[in-house]
């Protein structure tokens, strides 16, 4: 395929996997909008298990986390930092790497300002805050702040803390991370005049639920996580100007009638705020619900087979036409077709072929 490239205007999009450093484990990849055929236009080498992509709000660096439990001969993790060329969308180098502090981080996010980067770091059980310099450089570590339980009810899965994924709350100084083996959501504070994450307030959900991913609405006050060992997802009611969440209903995310082993994975919602998204691994499905646009509450619409195994992580077009998963066990990113006004989903006679895939990040629109 040829042409300048736009960013998602021109279907760019990238995929993170596992695999060994001279491996390719981060790829370009470019969508035909019109009809959701997918092409491989770039397959990049050096960034080890990038099991989770972010890009800046410039769309000038993608930072993929590298999950691994050692860093220069210390215990750690990495982000690398990688230049994106703005005319191509290809990925021109990787510009920096820089120590995580805890070991494994496997998700990364950017805030809004394009200041910081924070990561959660799942063996290592904390959150890592990441300043940013003006050009989207990664400077070293400036918080590590460590999650602290006793071990929750699922013995092989939550005798420590692990944290499992960090995401700004949209709009506020608030982060939010997930923590699975607390079985708790933990709020900071990003202290911009100090450069530091301050403690702010803990949300416990049920025991044994292994919270995973929180996905925020749009516009109704309240967010939704994922729980890994409940096969279910949790309506959270967020006060906004306090930095506050509050348990709320939790839904299953597997037929009623299914027996056998599932783990719950990612969580997205559609940008007019009206349908929630949700993999199962071992079911192998993506479940989706319609949101009441008053209550956040969830109605479940629609079960579908995922095209593959271990839907790690998938992702919605930013046009909201399409849901790509990525299945982790067979190789494969499946295209599915969205029904934007219904919200269910079909799949398509389209994919892609690479190992082990993780992780999806669109490219921003060109300006």
């Amino acid at each position: 395929m040829s042409g300048i490239a736009n960013g998602w205007d021109d279907g760019i999009f990238y995929i993170g996997s596992y695999g060994e450093k001279q491996e390719a484990t981060i790829h370009t990849c470019r969508m035909n909008k019109t009809t959701g055929e997918l092409h491989i236009i770039q397959r990049f080498s050096g960034a080890e298990n990038a099991s989770f992509l972010a890009l800046h709000p410039k769309g000038t660096h993608l930072y993929a986390a590298k999950e691994i439990g050692e860093s220069g001969g210390e215990p750690g993790g990495e982000i690398a930092a990688l230049s994106i060329d703005g005319e191509t969308g290809l990925l021109k180098e990787i510009t920096n790497v820089v120590t995580t502090i805890g070991q494994h981080p496997c998700y990364v996010s950017v805030n809004e300002a394009g200041t910081a980067v924070y990561a959660a770091n799942y063996t290592g059980g904390n959150i890592t805050l990441l300043p940013l310099t003006d050009d989207g450089e990664l400077k070293q570590a400036a918080s590590l702040m460590q999650h602290e339980s006793e071990p929750g009810p699922v013995a092989d899965r939550q005798g420590s803390p692990h944290a499992h994924c960090v995401v700004p709350i949209p709009g506020t100084p608030f982060i939010s991370a997930v923590d699975l083996g607390m079985d708790a959501v933990v709020t900071y504070r990003h202290d911009t005049e100090a450069g530091i994450l301050v403690n702010h307030h803990i949300t416990k959900l049920q025991g044994g639920t292994g919270p995973r991913h929180i996905a925020f609405h749009g516009t109704i006050p309240v967010a939704y996580v994922t729980n890994e060992l409940a096969s279910s997802v949790t309506l959270l009611h967020l006060d906004r100007d306090a930095g506050l969440l509050t348990e709320g209903a939790t839904y299953s995310t597997i037929p009623s009638k299914y027996t056998g082993y599932n783990d719950s994975a990612d969580i997205h919602i559609s940008a007019d705020g009206r349908f929630l998204y949700s993999s199962n691994r071992g079911h192998n499905s993506i479940a989706v619900f319609a949101i009441d646009e008053q209550t956040g509450e969830l109605t479940s619409i629609q079960h579908i087979e995922c095209g593959g195994e271990q839907p790690r992580n998938f992702g919605l077009t930013p046009d909201g036409n399409y849901l790509l998963v990525a299945n982790q066990k067979t190789g494969n990113v499946v295209v599915f077709n969205r029904d934007i006004e219904l919200g269910t989903i079909t799949q398509t006679s389209f994919k892609l072929e690479l190992n082990a895939p993780v992780t999806i990040c669109f490219a921003s629109n060109s300006n």
